[in-house]
Parts: structure tokens; C-alpha cells; sequence
């Protein structure tokens, strides 16, 4: 069974009044999204006095594009009553909190009657600098002044170990422990013997059958393992099984409210808050070698081609014979010895299939540069290495990819007959004017490319072939990726434009997702018969749980980058004065933003050191263009930086050129 061609669904917008909740970027400007069309984006000068979460009334701007409008708040209609988290600063005779969040755009002010209460109950003396305390927007209806603020609590000292990560954590709503109640429904939990769990019902038991986990090294929680065989007939028959997460966390639980608040686990360098509790992420929930742990596998019998015949997906019990890591997979694959050697170079041979077949199908693959950040006890940068994409990491791709298409085509086809209500991974099409953009960097750039009627996914795959060799191709592979939509959970099925497929779903990953613990759940009652009745307000519930749980993802998502981003600058400072090479990632009428090449964190050039001359910013914003000479910095440039400072709680960085000007 072959991949659909992606057929494209399109969303009209709305017109006339428009209400939508805030969200702010860490540029300054924001999006309102409404409840239909298409985000709205909200300049900075436009933005009045709103903060990020507050819903808004905005009015649209009658000269932007429909299907990227802009526009200005005109109202807001209910604040976002969450705290707030932030760094004093004493400014101007005033004590400020600066939002760690870009919750609000400007700093709030802060009582000294506020100050003095808490201050009377430190046992470790006053509110100093860089502390880090909860506020909450008390008073604010000028655009042009600071907003009032009133304090709540102390999160944490400046120089307390662990604060920066706790405070990117709290900021973004993310809890650092459990609540008791479900720590201790965690460790009631146990796993079940096999022969109870197989007795009387249509679970397989699979434990003879020779399957292995393949995760980095540093994980402790095993949700996926693989199987491969060869049978007579000369057809392959993979199997990808995944932790049965939905057995143990009961619908409506302790354990599945806190799950479904959290919605998603976080990774911040080497630390993990995760979803689930230890004692079921670690535990009785991971696919650990030699225990026997109840899965829900998917078996898809593949012919040479990569195209399905047959597949089942099932309740099982399994038992992992291995845990390997990314590394001794990718060494077997290039000849080393092992037990398992013969399974796994099958198991290779099947994946560059699907990844072949899937790329013939219009599929976009997009291999960004990334880097890998170790930390001390103290949790102090230590070293930046590029992370290598190796064969063994495309190996399970595949394999994950494969079963999460299987599973939605598979509930497409029940709905065909019944609707049935169900979570779908989408990714929508590309808004027009974004990619006009990308078509105009790329001219620019020196890359003419022609698309004739509406973005295809095969579009991306031309251009992306186009730049493979040149040396901006990492850039221009960043901008790609900025001008596609962001994937998303929905209950309507819009397909997938990043893979090419008509559906798709994620259910992969439940130790770590909470929709894909959603999608077991639906299944289960899918598969065990045709005669299910609809459950008052499902629904209506899984609109709600697409709906957190993208929001909690792109949470996590920005979490993530800025600790990332974090201990990528307290690293670069401390190589203060010295050289890199780097690429020009950003153009500014103030200066240009250069991404370095080695440790893939970005700086400014600021304007003064570019020379005597005046620079002036190119009517299209590429270029930074000298006025009385031919002189200019456009994007992709290659230069050599030398770091002149890092200001880490501004999280910024300032480089020097040292090189002639490209």
C-alpha cells in the first residue's frame, strides 16, 4: 500500500470582528489566533497593551494578504491571569521584573511596600539583582509606561544551582515535580504477569518473537523497539511495537490529568521533565531487555520496493532481547560483529526502501545542522559538538514514520464506512506569500526557481537538491524550514504536506506524548469491535486535547532552544577575543547577525564596526548595503567573527568582524 498524493486542504478566513488569544515572540511582535482563519500578525507597535495569553479584539489591516493578515489590537477582553516569572532589576529608582517569557513586552514595576513584605520573611537577606521571583499584571493601561506588577514569591537566587533551567521551565508552565497524589499512584503500579494479561482476550503474545530498542545513549526510557523478519514467501515482515502506556494510566486518573496538563515530556540539554513518573517512564512502562512488557504493535509485511501487502495492529506482549544505542547500531551496520548483525542489516535495507519509496512520493527531508551540548555536575557547558546524523537514527525514523502513517490510514478507512473520531498529526500547505518570500531570497541568492500553480511538497525536495552543494545550503535549508506551516494536532484530518500523505498521526511515542496515549486509547476501542457507540462529548474532548497539547509542544519547543541558546552563549563566553567562522543568518538596519559555524550559536555585528561608511538596509531587507562604496552583507555570506562580549541575561552576543567584507 503506497502513499496517497498529498491533496492540499485549504482554510478561508474569516472577515469582520475578530477575537483570538495573544501569543508574543521573542522578536516583540505577536499573533493573535482566532477561533477560524488564519493567524494575524500583530506588529509591536501595534500590540497597545496587551501581554501574551490575554484574548484580544483586534482589527485587521485592510492591505495585508489574506492568508497572512496583519492587524492591531484594539481591546483586550480577558488578561491572562497566570504569574509571571522574572529577574529584578533596580532601574531608574524603581525595582522592575524582567519577563523571562516575553510574557509581557515591557518590564513591570514593583511596589516598595511589595518588596518590603517579602523581604521581611528572607532568611538570606534582601531582593538582590538577577533574583528570580512570580509576579502578577496588576494595573496596565498605557502602551507608554511600564505595567504594575505585584509580587508573589521568590522562585529562586541569582547564583543558585540549577536556577537558569528552572526558571525556563516555570516561565513556560512546565512543573519540576509531580504532585504526591500521583508519584504514589506511580509506584502502586505494577506489571501485570503475562499469562493474566493474554488470558481471554485478543493481546498476542509476541515474546518468542526477537525484537531490540535502538535510543541514544543518554535515554532511560525505551517506548519503541523494533522487529524484522524474512519469511518464505520472500517478503519482509517489520515490526514496530510500542509501550502500551494506555494499560497502566487509567482515562480520568491522578496520573492522566497531571499526564494530559503536561502533555509532552521537555528535554533541556541533559535534564528531562518528563510526562509520565519515573517509576512508569523508566519502569514498568519502558521496553527494558529481558522483562516481558505489554506493547501495541504494528506489523506491516513490505515487499523489496518498500510497498505494503499486509498489516495488523495489535495489543501484544513482548519481551526486548537488546537495548542498543545510535552508535553500536551504526557500527554493526559498517561491519562489526554481533548476534544481532544480520537482523539489523535487514532491518537497514528495509528502512533506505520506505525512506526511497516515501521521497519518490513527494516526502521532504530537511538534515539542519544541530549540536550537542555537555554539562558539568554544576551544569556548567563543558563542550559543543555537531550532532552526526547516522543511519542508525534514519533506521528508526523510518520505522516510526511507517507505523504512525499504517495506524491513521488504517482509522481512515473505518471512517470510511463510520466516523470516527480520531487525533491526526497535520501539517497544512504553506501560506502563499511565505513562500513567494522564500522564492525571492533564494533570486537574491542567485537560485531561480519557478512554481507554477499552488507549493507542492516536491517543490521543497527541487530546491533543497538545488543548494545541496553550495555553501549557504545550511541557511537557505533554515529559511525553508521557517517559511512551512508548523505541524500540528487536530481532529479534522487536513493531511500532511512535510511527508506527502494523506494522514498521518503520531503514535509512537506515549511514554512522552499525550496524544499518542489518546490514539491507543481510540484504537482499542476502534479495533475490539464495529458496534462502539460515541461517548458523550468525545468530540469535543479531543478538540481540547489537540488544542493544549500543541500549545504545550510549542512550549516545550521554545523551552528547549532557549536553554539551548543559553548555554551556548555561557560557553562562548568564555572564549572572549577569539575567532570563528560564521555565516550571515540575519540582516538589520543596525547590523548583521552572523550564526557561527562550530557551535551553531548567533551573534550581531552591529553596524559601527563595519566600517567608517554609512550602511543603509536594501529596499527587499537581504542586503546591507554601503553607501559610497560596493561594500554589502547579504544573507549567506560567509565571514570570520572574532567575540567581543555575551551578555547572558540579555542572552546576547556581540562579534567584531575580523575578515574584508565579502
Amino acid at each position: 500500500m503506497s502513499a496517497k498524493p498529498f491533496r492540499p486542504r485549504r482554510r478561508k478566513p474569516e472577515s469582520g470582528g475578530i477575537q483570538g488569544q495573544l501569543t508574543l515572540t521573542a522578536r516583540g511582535f505577536g499573533f493573535v489566533r482566532p477561533e477560524s482563519g488564519p493567524d494575524i500578525l500583530i506588529p509591536y507597535n501595534h500590540l497597545g497593551v496587551a501581554a501574551s495569553g490575554d484574548t484580544v479584539q483586534v482589527e485587521t489591516f485592510p492591505e495585508s494578504a489574506r492568508d497572512k493578515p496583519a492587524g492591531k489590537i484594539v481591546n483586550v477582553l480577558q488578561r491572562n491571569d497566570a504569574p509571571i516569572v522574572g529577574r529584578i532589576r533596580r532601574r531608574k529608582g524603581e525595582i522592575r521584573v524582567y519577563p523571562e517569557d516575553q510574557r509581557v513586552p515591557r518590564a513591570l514595576v514593583l511596589t516598595g511596600q511589595d518588596v518590603s513584605t517579602m523581604e521581611r520573611s528572607l532568611r538570606d537577606g534582601p531582593l538582590k539583582d538577577g533574583d528570580v521571583v512570580r509576579v502578577k499584571l496588576r494595573e496596565w493601561n498605557d502602551p507608554g509606561a511600564h505595567p504594575r506588577g505585584e509580587l508573589l514569591d521568590l522562585v529562586g537566587r541569582a547564583d543558585e544551582p540549577g536556577i537558569d533551567l528552572r526558571v525556563i521551565a516555570i516561565a513556560r508552565g512546565f512543573a519540576l515535580q509531580f504532585p504526591h497524589a500521583v508519584e504514589s499512584a506511580a509506584e502502586s503500579v505494577r506489571m501485570p504477569p503475562p499469562r493474566k494479561v493474554l488470558r481471554g482476550t485478543r493481546r498476542k503474545d509476541l515474546r518468542k518473537l526477537t525484537c531490540f530498542t535502538i535510543d541514544p545513549d543518554t535515554a532511560k526510557d525505551f517506548d519503541d523497539a523494533l522487529s524484522i523478519t524474512q519469511r518464505d514467501d520472500g517478503l519482509f515482515e517489520l515490526g514496530v511495537h510500542i509501550a502500551d502506556v494506555s494499560h497502566f494510566v487509567t482515562e480520568g486518573s491522578d496520573l492522566d490529568r497531571e499526564a494530559r496538563a503536561r502533555a509532552t515530556s521537555v528535554y533541556l540539554v541533559n535534564e528531562v521533565l518528563p510526562m509520565l513518573p519515573e517509576h512508569l517512564s523508566n519502569g514498568v512502562c519502558s521496553l527494558v531487555p529481558g522483562q516481558p512488557r505489554l506493547a501495541f504493535s504494528v506489523l506491516v509485511v513490505l515487499d523489496s520496493s518498500g510497498t505494503v501487502h499486509e498489516f495488523e495492529i495489535t495489543e501484544s506482549v513482548i519481551q526486548s532481547s537488546r537495548r542498543f544505542t545510535y552508535q553500536e547500531v551504526e557500527e554493526i551496520l559498517q561491519g562489526e560483529t554481533d548476534p544481532l548483525a544480520s537482523e539489523l542489516h535487514v532491518l537497514h535495507l528495509v528502512a533506505q526502501m520506505l525512506g526511497r519509496r516515501r521521497r519518490e512520493n513527494g516526502s521532504v527531508d530537511m538534515d539542519l545542522p544541530a549540536a550537542t551540548i555537555s554539562l558539568d555536575e554544576e551544569g556548567v557547558p563543558v563542550s559543543i559538538r555537531p550532532v552526526e546524523r547516522l543511519q542508525a537514527n534514519r533506521l528508526v525514523e523510518e520505522c516510526m514514520l511507517l507505523a504512525n502513517r499504517q495506524v491513521a490510514e488504517c482509522v481512515q478507512n473505518l471512517s470510511s464506512r463510520r466516523k470516527h473520531p480520531f487525533i491526526y498529526r497535520i501539517h497544512p500547505q504553506p501560506k502563499e506569500t511565505d513562500v513567494a518570500q522564500l522564492l525571492e531570497l533564494l533570486h537574491h541568492l542567485g537560485i531561480r526557481y519557478q512554481i507554477d500553480d499552488e507549493v507542492q511538497p516536491e517543490d521543497y525536495r527541487n530546491i533543497l537538491a538545488l543548494i545541496e552543494n553550495l555553501e549557504f545550503k545550511d541557511l537557505v535549508e533554515k529559511l525553508a524550514l521557517k517559511s512551512l506551516t508548523k505541524a500540528v494536532y487536530s481532529t479534522e484530518n487536513e493531511g500532511h504536506f512535510g511527508l506527502a500523505l494523506d494522514a498521518y498521526t503520531h503514535f509512537t511515542s506515549p511514554i512522552r506524548r499525550y496524544p499518542d496515549l489518546v490514539v491507543h486509547r481510540l484504537l482499542k476501542r476502534y479495533l475490539a469491535s464495529e458496534k462502539w457507540g460515541v461517548p458523550r462529548g468525545l468530540q469535543k474532548d479531543l478538540e481540547e486535547v489537540c488544542r493544549h497539547a500543541s500549545e504545550r509542544e510549542r512550549a516545550a519547543t521554545e523551552a528547549e532552544r532557549e536553554f539551548t541558546r543559553l548555554k551556548s552563549l555561557e560557553y562562548l563566553a568564555g572564549k572572549i577575543g577569539r575567532e570563528y567562522d560564521g555565516v550571515v543568518s540575519g540582516v538589520t538596519a543596525f547590523g548583521v547577525f552572523v550564526q557561527l559555524n562550530r557551535y551553531l550559536v548567533e551573534g550581531l555585528v552591529h553596524v559601527s564596526r563595519l566600517g567608517s561608511e554609512r550602511f543603509e538596509l536594501n529596499r527587499d531587507g537581504y542586503r546591507l548595503e554601503g553607501a559610497d562604496s560596493e561594500s554589502a552583507f547579504t544573507l549567506g555570506d560567509r565571514v570570520r567573527v572574532r567575540v567581543l562580549s555575551v551578555n547572558l541575561s540579555e542572552r546576547k552576543a556581540d562579534f567584531d568582524l575580523v575578515q574584508d567584507r565579502p
